[in-house]
C-alpha cells in the first residue's frame, strides 16, 4: 500500500471539492467566546441527558446504544457548532 500525503490526496480533486475537505476535517477552534460558549452549553445539554439515561435506564446493551448515541449526538453538535456552514446552504433559522 502507497503512503499517502496530504497533497497526494488532494491532487486530483476539484478546489470545490478541496475546501469541503477542509470544512469537514480541519479543526476549527472557537474564534469568540460567544462560540466557546455555545460549545460549553451543548456539552453540558448532552452531559445531562446522558446521565439521565445512567440513573434511569436499566444496565443492558440498549442503554449502552443510548450512550454511544449521545456520542454520536455530542460529536455531530460539536461540529455544527465549529464547521463554517457548506456553500449554498440554507440559511440559519
Amino acid at each position: 500500500m502507497a503512503t499517502s500525503t496530504t497533497d497526494d490526496a488532494y491532487a486530483e480533486l476539484t478546489e470545490a471539492q478541496r475546501i469541503e475537505l477542509d470544512r469537514r476535517f480541519d479543526h476549527h477552534p472557537p474564534t469568540d467566546d460567544e462560540t466557546a460558549a455555545r460549545h460549553e452549553l451543548w456539552r453540558a445539554e448532552v452531559k445531562h441527558l446522558a446521565a439521565v439515561a445512567m440513573r434511569e435506564l436499566p444496565n443492558g446493551r440498549e442503554t449502552s446504544l443510548v450512550l454511544t448515541a449521545l456520542d454520536d449526538v455530542l460529536w455531530c453538535g460539536t461540529a455544527a457548532i465549529a464547521r463554517p456552514p457548506m456553500r449554498g446552504a440554507r440559511p440559519a433559522a
